[in-house]
């Protein structure tokens, strides 16, 4: 037999084909894989080569131990032999078999070991450098249009443009919030890449004329002084879209951002082919990013949606949003119906309809379960969907954070809030968030720094000083810090009203709800007519006729309240202290039941402890103290805004004062 011959017989009788067949299949599924991580998270590109060759080196491995086999018989295995020899075959081909996967699980970990290595010691990870070196501020553009009507045109290509640059996940973006309050402001860049923690400023101008575009774009190494691109787009307005896109890929390159193929596609996506209904788009956008979140702004920036939709029925970023601007009006209560939930669900399922994979579609329905339903683990998941296309939106990341706040998980929505404040560095609601969330923890040092942060943004931001001097009182029991508050905003009659009724002050507190223009107190947390207000400082007082006067006022409106809305749990918390001061004792404690009930601590751990406080004043002022004092102690257990101090000053608690389980709960949480 030849040698060549013989040579084929062997690698047939041990099954190297088959040892063979695996090893190169199994090794092919590593290289994929490794590819496949490597694109999706960014990795060295070093890691593919390297398991190449180590899995190369395993091959040699398998031929020589597959052919490594001691001649015993030659050719003729004599027949008193041949069980044994049978027996041999059969082992050898086991030896076979085994030597490939051994092979290849050896290769796999010496890669393993190899790859880990230098990416903790080797120094092939992403540096602190590198990281801040692929961050980015995009600065508003200036306006050169003839047409000063064409600010909104030139803020929607600025807007566009950090969106699409949000897409890239190696890049990080500073939101659209943070960086308008420099719009028609000079400053030095350099101050203004320190302040909002990044590398890179993106500059521009917008002229818009006779159907024409110019967008000149530059970037610019703020900390080095250096220019990284400049490039001058003149083009026809059916081109803005490419603009945008070719901006964000120039960006990309010239931070040396890599790109995922999904990212690529995304940012060269186009819209709309319509660009009256890419106008009323961006007309809606402006309408819903004006500060202040009042309705008529929410409800023109639906309008505008509404007629992009009509003009162009297949733009589903539109519909998106469209049913984001329905799910927040829904939310904050100005329309309170199940109808403005059915347009929300139908806008969001429309978006993906007609892009399943779109991101503001996603968040657009995490949005419709988080404000419509407080279905927060579907929330999540939708929200899990759109941050794959939406890496660096803050907007995202505070949405996430809120919703884990309500579930109870606390320090996730720390994190999440922390997140979303670096890419909005400049936004002092953020701050204030994670100052609330702090307060409500009783880690009072921290939220009283958070709170600084946002009044160091924006000075006059009041929701934070009050904050910040709420959480004073709540801590020491200091009202100083209060009345400081109440006289640099004499507009704010609520809350001096609170502040007298725990001075006990109470013609002052009379007197600052005198001043109140609504006949409804109406928050997330409050349904409050105003003669309930004015009949709860008259209980106090000790002036019980007009309290029972101003009880049963509130009464007759609570009532037919209750009945146009028996599922909100604010109507039937109210109602019931109504009738708690009217000394209707078993309809007081049913309406405070009732509230705790719609509103439970499983569906809302942010919400739920305002029914809970309400049925514990109910119990206390139609006599029931244990049952009150049972409440108090849970809520002081548990994250709440209320604190020993709190029930130490407010009146509301003072029939409690002489009991003992009362004082030894004070002592206890002391």
């Amino acid at each position: 037999m030849s040698r060549l011959k013989r040579l084929i017989v062997e690698a047939h009788q041990r099954s190297l084909w088959q040892a063979l067949v695996i090893y190169l299949g199994a090794s092919y599924a590593v290289l994929e894989a490794v590819a496949l991580f490597r694109d999706e998270f960014g990795l060295p590109e070093w890691l593919l080569p390297v398991a190449l060759i180590l899995l190369l080196i395993g091959l040699p491995v398998v031929i020589v131990t597959s052919l490594a086999k001691e001649e015993v018989y030659g050719d003729q295995v004599p027949e008193e032999h041949a069980a044994a020899a049978a027996e041999e075959d059969q082992r050898l081909r086991r030896f076979t078999w085994r030597t490939a996967g051994l092979s290849f699980m050896a290769a796999l970990a010496l890669w393993g070991v190899v790859a880990a290595g230098l990416l903790l010691f080797g120094g092939y990870g992403p540096t602190a450098e590198e990281e801040t070196r692929k961050s980015i501020a995009v600065l508003p553009f200036d306006n050169l249009s003839p047409d000063p009507e064409n600010e909104f045109f030139t803020d929607g290509m600025h807007d566009e443009i950090i969106a699409h640059l949000s897409r890239i996940a190696d890049l990080k973006v500073i939101s659209r919030t943070s960086v308008m309050e420099y719009k028609d402001r000079s400053e030095n860049l350099r101050a203004i890449a320190e302040q909002l923690g990044v590398t890179n400023i993106l500059e521009g101008t917008v002229r818009r004329a006779n159907g024409r575009v110019r967008i000149t774009t530059q970037l610019i190494d703020a900390l080095a002084d250096e220019h990284l691109w400049t490039e001058v787009y003149d083009r026809s307005l059916s081109d803005v879209f490419a603009v945008q896109s070719d901006v964000a890929g120039q960006v990309a390159a010239a931070l040396r951002a890599e790109l995922t193929v999904a990212e690529r596609e995304r940012i060269e996506e186009i819209p709309t082919d319509n660009l009256e209904a890419y106008e009323f788009y961006l007309r809606g956008m402006e309408y819903y990013r004006r500060p202040g979140y009042l309705a008529e702004n929410y409800r023109s920036a639906q309008r505008m949606w509404e007629q992009a939709v009509e003009l162009d029925p297949s733009f589903a970023l539109a519909h998106a949003r469209l049913s984001i601007v329905h799910s927040f009006i829904y939310w904050e209560r100005w329309d309170f119906t199940e109808e403005r939930l059915r347009l929300a669900r139908a806008a969001a399922d429309r978006a993906l309809e007609l892009d399943p994979d779109l991101p503001q579609g996603h968040l657009a329905l995490g949005y419709y379960y988080y404000w419509g339903f407080r279905a927060y683990d579907q929330a999540l998941e939708e929200l899990a969907v759109a941050e794959q296309g939406l890496p660096g939106d803050a907007d995202l990341l505070t949405a996430r954070g809120a919703i884990y706040r309500r579930q109870g998980k606390w320090e996730e929505a720390i994190a999440n809030l922390q997140r979303a404040a670096e890419l909005d560095p400049r936004v002092a609601y953020l701050f204030a968030d994670l100052g609330d969330t702090y307060r409500i923890l009783r880690r009072y040092d921290e939220a009283e720094r958070s709170y600084d942060k946002a009044l160091a943004i924006e000075p006059d931001y009041g929701g934070a000083a009050y904050s910040r001097a709420w959480t004073r009182m709540v801590r020491d029991g200091d009202l100083e810090p209060m009345r400081a508050y109440v006289s640099a905003y004499p507009e704010a009659h609520l809350r001096r009203r609170g502040l007298e009724v725990l001075n006990r002050n109470y013609p002052a507190a009379l007197a600052a709800l005198s001043q109140v223009e609504d006949s409804i107190i109406i928050g997330q947390w409050n349904y409050i007519p105003l003669p309930l207000s004015s009949g709860l400082i008259h209980l106090f007082a000790g002036q019980t006729e007009l309290a029972r006067a101003a009880f049963d006022s509130a009464r007759v409106f609570l009532e037919a309240a209750v009945a146009d809305r028996p599922d909100d749990e604010r109507r039937h918390r109210s109602l019931g202290l109504v009738y708690a001061g009217l000394g209707m004792k078993e309809a007081a404690v049913r309406e405070g039941q009732m509230a705790v009930d719609l509103m439970p601590m499983s569906k809302d751990a942010l919400d739920a402890p305002f029914p809970l406080r309400g049925l514990a004043q109910i119990h206390t002022m139609v006599g029931d103290y244990d049952a009150a004092i049972d409440l108090l102690d849970y809520l002081l257990s548990i994250p709440s805004w209320w604190s020993v101090p709190y029930l130490r000053l407010h009146p509301i608690w003072d029939p409690l004062r002489d009991h003992p389980r009362f004082q030894a709960l004070l002592e206890k949480y002391e």
